[in-house]
């Protein structure tokens, strides 16, 4: 499913914002860790409420970047498509 979308070059200078599937997601630098987040669509990262998105911190660099996006593939499935003009949910 996820695949490195950006290089992590790119992470080191600012965040990194996107979406699959209709699910979105963020890769955030803080001082050594990599902040990876998941969170239903189509809202924004800021207006997304905090309980409504699924965070993990990995090592900043490259064997933590793996990591994050392996946590993502394995957490996309947390989201379902629900009909009727609710768009995502969290299981």
């Amino acid at each position: 499913m996820f695949e490195k979308p950006i290089s992590i070059n790119y992470i080191k200078l600012q965040p990194y914002f996107g979406s699959y599937n209709g699910v979105s997601f963020a890769f955030i630098k803080t001082d050594t860790k990599l902040e990876a987040y998941l969170y239903p669509a189509p809202y924004s990262f800021d207006s997304t409420p905090e309980d409504k998105k699924l965070k993990a911190e990995f090592e900043f660099g490259d064997d933590g970047y793996e990591q994050a996006v392996a946590w993502m593939n394995e957490h996309f499935g947390d989201f379902e498509f629900i009909p009727h003009g609710k768009r995502f949910a969290i299981h």
